[in-house]
């Protein structure tokens, strides 16, 4: 484990010793459940991400995804003409 010091409020240190005491733990172990559940509530899987991203852009009429595919594969193929030299 990792010893790191954090800034809470008044409120909030006195819930968690309330609640340690509640459940006869102690402070810090009631933290770490804390930051266990915080993170795995904001964590995104890869499937997430991609559900979320899918049609981001469908409303936009400003760019082409044709012409932007073609710009980022003639990108690309410069850079790997300029391996060959």
């Amino acid at each position: 484990m990792k010893r790191t010091q954090i800034y809470l409020q008044e409120s909030q240190k006195k819930e968690l010793e309330r609640l340690a005491e509640q459940q006869g733990k102690a402070l810090a172990e009631v933290v770490r459940e804390a930051v266990d559940e915080y993170i795995a509530d904001k964590k995104l899987t890869t499937r997430d991400a991609l559900e979320q991203a899918y049609g981001l852009w469908k409303e936009r009429d400003d760019i082409s995804s044709v012409q932007y595919q073609e710009q980022l594969r003639a990108d690309l193929n410069n850079r790997l003409e300029g391996m060959d030299k």
